[in-house]
């Protein structure tokens, strides 16, 4: 019987570096240690092991001392697969469950999906950074994710077509797609009044405030405005997207006029924002309601369960992969198009019994 070997942790990263290298997320010179220290959570150590594990097999070629090993030509069939290249919002989303959908169904499809090497947030949303990356990648489609309209206008006048996944496509001359969220927060700020507050903050991005504030979010403040909550900058607060910036915040907004009620857009802000309140004495939902703009799994495991706004996957790869089938053909297809989002009330939310 043939021994069990148990495979160390540096050949289990050169084995996942191989595999990324096959799918061309990187391209000419891999990524620093300390980059990969960061993106995989694990020891210089073993990512140098790993590295040199590759560098033996010839996949990676040594560059000199203090500079990135270079990737060696991957020898390939020349077939006719047709390449559709993601460009991520932000490294986190590697791990998006709605991004492996996507690739997952494109892949059964039959072409050839890789992730770019950089992300929107690696080049800060900058047009003329984004141009210079996009231009030295050999691909025969876009999807951008969640891009500012500037990103989205500079795509739409590109030869290689493009696709909007989230991200403010509404305004410029692309095809996209992404949930209508509107009447969800209409319904969530409509039971938030019936309960009876009044000061409620949109916790949202910069790239939906920046440079202008973008449609959504001009919408839910006419709503909240509807029910006569007057609005200023206090419902949406300007904060740097960080940890550090997100508790700044609302240390900024609990020292004033407590919110009764906050919208948070991301299931990782969430926990951040309900931790950061619980350790200052302030918890959900006795003296603050919590919805999050997006769902997330981890949701249904929470006691009391989580508010948010919900929407199905399917329609989004659908409307992908019909793009995809379309651009492949050589027609040209910039239809835009938005599909189903609800509010789901949760043990989040409650009356207002008290303000802080």
């Amino acid at each position: 019987m043939k021994g069990l070997r148990i495979r160390s942790a540096s050949e289990q990263v050169a084995d996942f570096l191989r595999e990324e290298i096959q799918r061309r997320v990187w391209i000419g010179t891999m990524p620093g240690e300390h980059w990969l220290v960061n993106q995989l959570h694990t020891g210089r150590n073993t990512v140098r092991m790993a590295l040199d594990l590759l560098e033996a097999e010839g996949v990676l070629l040594p560059q000199g001392h203090g500079r990135r090993r270079k990737i060696a030509p991957i020898d390939t069939p020349v077939t006719e697969t047709f390449r559709v290249t993601i460009f991520l919002y932000c490294a986190r989303d590697r791990q998006d469950a709605n991004v492996h959908e996507i690739m997952h169904q494109l892949t059964k499809c039959g072409y050839e999906v890789k992730l770019a090497p950089k992300t929107l947030t690696d080049l800060d949303m900058n047009v003329a950074r984004v141009a210079k990356m996009v231009k030295k990648i050999e691909t025969d489609a876009w999807l951008v994710c969640a891009a500012s309209s500037e990103v989205l206008n500079w795509f739409s006048t590109q030869a290689t077509p493009s696709f909007a996944v989230f991200g403010r496509f509404s305004m410029s001359n692309m095809a996209g797609t992404g949930p209508d969220k509107l009447p969800a927060y209409k319904a969530a700020i409509r039971r938030l009044v019936e309960l009876g507050h009044r000061r409620i903050v949109l916790l949202l991005p910069p790239q939906v405030r920046k440079p202008e504030i973008a449609q959504l979010p001009q919408q839910i403040l006419c709503e909240m405005e509807s029910h006569g909550i007057k609005i200023s900058s206090y419902n949406l607060p300007d904060w740097e997207s960080s940890p550090t910036g997100l508790r700044q915040c609302l240390d900024f907004l609990f020292s004033l006029t407590p919110p009764t009620a906050l919208f948070i857009e991301e299931p990782f802000e969430f926990f951040a924002v309900r931790d950061h309140l619980a350790k200052k004495g302030i918890f959900a939902p006795r003296d603050v309601s919590l919805i999050c703009s997006d769902y997330h799994p981890v949701f249904e495991w929470c006691d009391p369960s989580v508010s948010c706004i919900r929407w199905s996957v399917d329609p989004l790869v659908r409307r992908v992969i019909r793009w995809v089938e379309n651009s492949k053909r050589g027609k040209e297809d910039r239809e835009s198009s938005f599909f189903r989002a609800s509010f789901i009330e949760g043990g989040s939310i409650s009356a207002v019994t008290r303000l802080l």
